[in-house]
């Protein structure tokens, strides 16, 4: 049963739908919780803005804190099959946004810092774990640049700094990141 298999041995194929997405599309889709930390923020944030561009694409999308609120309500857990089936049919949300951390970092050199994230997504059907879609995509940003004088040095530090310490950047990068791995999901609307 591919429900079971990890994400990591059916990504090898190319990004896109597949056959079986075309034959029965969902018109539902949840978003499963991730990792809780993925090196640069909380998994959380990434279920979240996975949610918000999948919504533009979807009829009807389950956000993560709704999904978490019925876990809870039903008694559920959406790793093991039989729950993930009961969940589908009580909320009659047919498939799945499973996805995972591909690679995630930071890199600070004085005068340079870098923050990049990669993921890997999925869409699969609930009631037998046939994979829909799947892509993979990453997401980096970066400031700083090289002093040209001992007086533009200590700015240059000061701007790596202030990006490291920088909320916004992440939520455009997480946003960024969400739009290109789902660029290939069709519109379903």
């Amino acid at each position: 049963m591919l429900w079971l298999l990890p994400l990591a041995l059916t990504e090898a194929r190319a990004a896109g739908p597949l056959r079986a997405f075309y034959d029965d599309p969902p018109q539902c889709v949840v978003v499963l919780a991730g990792p809780a930390e993925a090196g640069i923020v909380a998994g959380e944030r990434i279920s979240g803005a996975l949610a918000r561009q999948l919504s533009g694409r979807v009829a009807k999308v389950i956000q993560p804190t709704e999904r978490r609120r019925l876990e809870r309500a039903m008694a559920v857990d959406l790793h093991h099959p039989a729950d993930a089936r009961h969940f589908a049919a009580a909320t009659r949300c047919s498939a799945f946004l499973r996805w995972r951390i591909v690679g995630a970092g930071q890199e600070n050199v004085l005068v340079w810092s870098q923050k990049h994230i990669q993921l890997a997504a999925e869409i699969i059907r609930a009631r037998d774990g046939t994979m829909l879609w799947r892509a993979r995509a990453e997401a980096s940003r970066n400031s700083g640049d090289v002093p040209l004088s001992l007086f533009s040095l200590p700015l240059a530090v000061l701007r790596s700094a202030a990006f490291q310490t920088d909320d916004d950047t992440v939520a455009s990068m997480l946003d960024d990141l969400a739009r290109r791995i789902l660029a290939s999901l069709p519109d379903l609307r």
